[in-house]
């Protein structure tokens, strides 16, 4: 058993560490690679992370945390190439729509709170009296830019933002939500 081996099962528990035969045989073949003669810059950065991860395991109490961890742990003691995904952001998008009840109903009802705040923010812009971005930008201290995002509803606002907006607008925030 190697130092890489030794620190895992102690800082990880020896039941996690015998659940995980392929963590064990990756730094088994990390172990070797550190005996080579030449150790890239590369490869001792990899072992520091393994080690470092190690002790993060141990520190870690969120359960969700701690498995994250171990995922990662686990990828970088393989030192194997990750496969890139091919697909965009919206066919990814759309195939999860497709294929998750959950996923398509969440999405959904995002949409029409997005909606729904454009509908309050168009309304609330024009009692204002603000007939252009650059007048909401100037008078809300945001770029016209931002403005034009937050229109298109291509970017929901975060909270600061919708306290500027509410701001300009004359309005208290909860009007602006949908």
């Amino acid at each position: 058993m190697g130092v890489l081996e030794i620190i895992a099962e102690r800082r990880l528990g020896a039941k996690e560490w015998a659940s995980h035969p392929q963590l064990r045989a990756a730094l088994e073949r990390a172990e070797q690679s550190v005996r080579g003669p030449d150790l890239s810059t590369d490869e001792k950065a990899r072992i520091t992370s393994i080690v470092e991860l190690c002790f993060a395991y141990e520190r870690e109490t969120d359960s969700a945390e701690k498995a994250n961890i171990l995922r990662t742990l686990e990828e970088i003691s393989a030192n194997e190439p990750l496969e890139l995904p091919t697909a965009t952001v919206e066919e990814w998008e759309a195939g999860l729509t497709a294929g998750d009840a959950g996923f398509a109903k969440a999405k959904r009802k995002t949409d029409r709170r997005h909606e729904e705040f454009k509908k309050r923010y168009f309304s609330l812009r024009a009692k204002a009296g603000l007939q252009t971005q650059e007048a909401v930008a100037k008078k809300a201290g945001l770029r016209r830019s931002y403005i034009a995002v937050i229109e298109s509803g291509d970017h929901f606002p975060q909270q600061k933002t919708l306290q500027k907006l509410a701001k300009a607008f004359g309005v208290d925030v909860a009007e602006l939500l949908p």
